[in-house]
């Protein structure tokens, strides 16, 4: 099912959650609302879903506005953060629950509502516990349940609400490779909120990163992390270097390296340059003072270190294969040269 999101605006009180949101998913799409505490990513979810009333703006289903359709009409399947289950209900009941409460006339057979537990419980890896309670399962198995559950209605939609951000990390990502299989079975439009990078870029077709009730990008896991197109997604998704640098004829001088630079070739003045530690490189000292930065220190990560470098730029990281420093003679207080190979550049404003 396509969904759209047309010009969204939602405030509580003085606090604006959404600033003109404009979004639009593809049928079948697993797509991840990423983002900082207060970004807005719950508030669109649970405006898609019907769980809010945006101030302004437009949600489309199919092209139909949703405002037209009834909740139950919708087929939302909803997948909380806490689980939510009933607890005096068995796994089975849990997962049957809403077939069993639509009204007599659209309700499906009983023996139909097992035959589709059943089916759900060899879907999610529980076949043969749908006689257990809740608190007979751990956090991830509970979690599936849950799944199950939304999955019973058979929803036109999907919408998670950081589904695993309960669990512990080593459950977190056997869920979410889980996840990922599960979606190329079932391809239901799905929208995920986290605000854990590894798991949007994991699970997701496409990313939205949302700042202060906007939408800072859309794209790949692999446009978003190797093309951030704002400082913001640049920081949020951390390990990058922060460098102030100067920018003339669309030429940037960073850290004693002259790159080319995406900025217009009349921009003359002060900038600020994002590098990743693995985008330095680090060398024997050649001669020019400002070029050279001294290691503070080094750490070993697996075959590669990262280094804490003192320049006269500030505080930069690097991460560079270990053979690289025996090679060039480089330990702790040693003094070497920085080589910058790739970096994005901002004006500053």
């Amino acid at each position: 099912m396509t969904i759209e999101a047309l010009g969204l605006e939602k405030r509580f009180g003085s606090f604006a959650a959404l600033r003109g949101v404009d979004l639009k998913v593809e049928p079948g799409e697993l797509l991840a609302l990423l983002g900082p505490s207060g970004s807005g990513k719950t508030t669109l979810l649970r405006s898609i879903a019907g769980l809010e009333t945006v101030d302004r703006g437009q949600i489309l289903y199919e092209g139909i506005d949703a405002d037209t359709i009834s909740l139950r009409d919708r087929r939302v399947g909803f997948v909380f953060q806490h689980y939510a289950l009933f607890r005096h209900m068995t796994i089975a009941d849990n997962i049957a629950f809403g077939l069993k409460v639509r009204p007599r006339r659209e309700r499906p057979p009983r023996a139909e509502i097992n035959a589709r537990v059943e089916q759900l419980l060899e879907l999610v890896q529980l076949g043969g516990l749908g006689g257990r309670f809740p608190a007979q399962l751990s956090g991830g198995q509970r979690q599936r349940v849950a799944l199950a559950r939304a999955l019973a209605i058979e929803p036109r939609v999907l919408l998670l609400d950081e589904p695993f951000g309960a669990l512990d990390a080593r459950v977190r990502k056997e869920l979410r490779r889980w996840l990922r299989r599960l979606h190329e079975e079932i391809h239901v439009t799905t929208i995920f909120v986290t605000h854990d990078q590894d798991e949007a870029f994991e699970l997701a077709d496409r990313v939205v990163v949302m700042n202060d009730g906007k939408i800072e990008q859309i794209g790949s896991p692999a446009e978003i992390y190797d093309q951030p197109a704002t400082e913001f997604v640049y920081e949020f998704l951390g390990g990058a270097n922060r460098l102030p640098c100067h920018v003339e004829g669309g030429v940037a001088l960073i850290a004693g390296t002259r790159l080319t630079t995406d900025l217009p070739r009349d921009f003359t003045g002060d900038a600020v340059a994002f590098v990743r530690p693995h985008e330095i490189g680090v060398a024997r000292p050649n001669g020019h003072i400002d070029d050279v930065a001294q290691v503070r220190s080094i750490l070993p990560i697996g075959p590669d270190a990262r280094l804490d470098l003192e320049h006269v730029s500030g505080h930069i990281e690097a991460l560079v294969p270990r053979e690289s420093l025996d090679a060039a003679g480089i330990g702790v207080g040693s003094r070497c040269a920085v080589r910058i190979a790739r970096a994005r550049v901002f004006p500053t404003s």
